[in-house]
C-alpha cells in the first residue's frame, strides 16, 4: 500500500529550536526532510493580543502514516504552548522523490 506524502509545516522561534525539531524527527525516522526557512515575520493575535515575532518555518516532508507520531514529538520538546502544526497531502511531484519521502520513513 502506497503511503500518502504530506508538507507538514511547523514555527518556531529560533534556529536552535528549529535544528533540534529537525534532528529528533530525523533520527527517529519519522520524517524524510527538513527545510529550515529562517527570519520570517509573523503577526498574529494570542491571548486577545496582537503580536509580531520573528519565526523559523520547517518544511516537513512525510507521510500522512507518520503524522501522529509527528505531533506527539514536536509537542513533546517544542518551546510553544500551541505550536503550528498542519499537514497537505502532496496530490502529485516527481514520482522518484515522493518514493524517497516514503521509504524514507518506513
Amino acid at each position: 500500500m502506497t503511503q500518502q506524502p504530506q508538507l507538514i509545516l511547523c514555527t518556531t522561534d529560533s534556529s536552535d529550536s528549529a535544528k533540534q525539531l529537525a534532528r529528533s524527527l530525523l533520527e527517529k525516522k519519522l520524517v524524510a526532510c527538513v527545510n529550515i526557512v529562517p527570519n520570517m515575520t509573523s503577526i498574529y493575535s494570542w491571548q486577545g493580543e496582537l503580536h509580531e515575532d520573528q519565526e523559523w518555518l520547517l518544511l516537513i516532508k512525510s507521510t500522512a502514516e507518520r503524522f501522529s507520531d509527528i505531533k506527539s514529538a514536536i509537542s513533546a520538546i517544542h518551546p510553544y504552548d500551541s505550536p503550528e502544526l498542519i499537514s497537505i497531502n502532496i496530490e502529485d511531484g516527481l514520482p522518484d522523490y515522493l518514493t524517497w519521502i516514503q521509504d524514507s520513513v518506513k
